[in-house]
C-alpha cells in the first residue's frame, strides 16, 4: 500500500525517481512520513501520476567532478550514497525510523561505498578497440574543435600527446593527464526535453523528512541540466538525460537531423553493436534485432531529441561544424 510504480517508456530508462515521489504520497504528510493510510480522496493529485520524467541511469564514475549529482541538479547538497539509499527504501516502503538507525549503526559502510563511488574509474576506447582506431592528429584537430565549442560548459582535459615525445607510444599519448570541470557545477537550459527536470518539483517534499534534515538533503527542481564531465563518453550512449540520441553524431547535429527512432540494445559483439565512426548505435539494423522493447521513439511525450543545437553547433540555424570538424571533435571525445 505504501509503494507505487512506474514502468519506463522504454527499455533502458530509469523511473525510480518517481517511483520515490509516487510512492512517499502514500504516506502521512510528517516528518517520518508515518506508513498510515490516506483516503485517497484526501490525496493530493501529483504530476507524475500522468507525466513522465524518464532518465537514463547516471555513471558513478563522474561522481568525483561534480558537486550536483544528478543529470538535472536538483540534489542541492547531501551525501548521494545516503540520498540514494533513502530514496531506493522510500520506494520499497520502509520505515523511515527504522532506516535512520540502520544508517547510524553502519556508517562505516557508507563511508566506504562513497570512497568506492568518488574512486572509480571510466572505461577507455582502448579497453577494447586498438589504439590505432584514433587517428591521433584528427584527435588533435577535435581538440582544438572542442575548445571552441564545448569546453566553456563540459569543461578542459589535458592530453598526454601536449606532454609526451613523438616516440612515446600512441596508447600513452591519447590518455588525458588532468580534467578541469567547474568547481561549482552549473544548470543550463539548452532546450532539451523538460519533462525530467519538472517531475523534481514532486521531489521537493524530501526537504520536509526529518531523515533528509539529519543529513542535509536538499532537493530543488531547477530549469534545465548539468552539462556533464565527459570522461568516458564514448561508453555512454545513447546520449542526452533521457536517451534520445542514438550517438554522438545525432548530438553533433540538428534537432531536425537526428534519427527520431532508432533500437537501442545490449552491447554485446564491438564489431556489431557499436559504430566507431558516430560512436553508438550502428544505424543499419538487421530486422530481427529491432525488437518491440528497444524501440526507442522521440515523438513520445518524455523522449524529445530537441536542443543542444542552436548557439552550440548552430548559429541562426545554419551548422557551425563541417563534417570534418564532426569527424574530428568524435575522434577527440573517444580519447577522454
Amino acid at each position: 500500500r505504501y509503494v507505487r510504480m512506474k514502468l519506463p517508456l522504454t527499455l533502458g530508462l530509469d523511473t525510480s525517481l518517481a517511483q520515490v515521489a509516487l510512492s512517499l504520497g502514500q504516506r502521512q504528510n510528517s516528518p517520518w512520513a508515518e506508513k498510515i493510510s490516506v483516503p485517497a480522496f484526501a490525496k493530493p493529485r501529483d504530476w507524475l501520476e500522468n507525466n513522465p520524467a524518464d532518465s537514463k541511469p547516471a555513471v558513478w564514475w563522474n561522481l568525483k567532478y561534480k558537486n550536483r549529482w544528478l543529470s538535472d541538479g536538483s540534489v542541492l547538497s547531501g551525501n548521494p550514497i545516503v540520498t540514494n539509499i533513502l530514496w531506493n527504501e522510500i520506494g520499497r516502503g520502509v520505515d523511515l525510523q527504522d532506516l535512520s538507525i540502520w544508517l547510524q549503526r553502519n556508517a562505516q559502510v557508507i563511508q566506504e561505498l562513497a570512497t568506492a563511488a568518488f574512486s572509480s574509474e571510466a572505461p577507455r576506447l582502448t579497453d577494447f578497440f586498438p589504439a590505432e582506431m584514433i587517428d591521433l592528429e584528427k584527435a588533435k584537430a577535435g581538440e582544438k574543435v572542442f575548445k571552441n565549442t564545448c569546453a566553456h560548459c563540459h569543461g578542459h582535459y589535458e592530453k598526454n600527446w601536449s606532454l609526451l615525445p613523438d616516440e612515446a607510444p600512441l596508447l600513452e599519448k591519447l590518455k588525458t593527464s588532468k580534467v578541469l570541470y567547474p568547481k561549482k557545477t552549473r544548470v543550463i537550459d539548452v532546450g532539451t526535453d523538460p519533462y525530467r527536470r519538472q517531475g523534481m518539483h514532486s521531489l521537493e517534499r524530501l526537504n520536509n523528512l526529518q531523515i533528509s534534515k539529519d543529513y542535509g538533503i536538499t532537493v530543488k527542481a531547477q530549469k534545465g541540466y548539468v552539462p556533464p564531465p565527459l570522461v568516458g563518453i564514448w561508453a555512454r550512449w545513447p546520449y542526452f538525460h533521457n536517451n534520445s540520441a542514438p550517438t554522438l553524431c545525432d548530438v553533433l547535429s540538428a534537432t531536425p537531423l537526428r534519427a527520431q527512432i532508432y533500437w537501442a540494445r545490449p552491447a554485446d559483439q564491438p564489431h556489431e553493436d557499436f559504430d566507431p565512426s558516430c560512436n553508438g548505435y550502428p544505424k543499419n539494423l538487421s530486422e530481427d534485432k529491432k525488437l518491440p522493447q528497444y524501440k526507442f521513439d522521440t515523438n513520445r511525450k518524455g523522449l524529445g531529441n530537441q536542443g543542444h543545437d542552436e548557439g552550440i553547433f548552430l548559429k541562426q540555424g545554419k551548422e557551425i561544424l563541417s563534417s570534418e570538424d564532426k569527424e574530428n571533435l568524435i575522434q577527440f571525445l573517444q580519447t577522454l
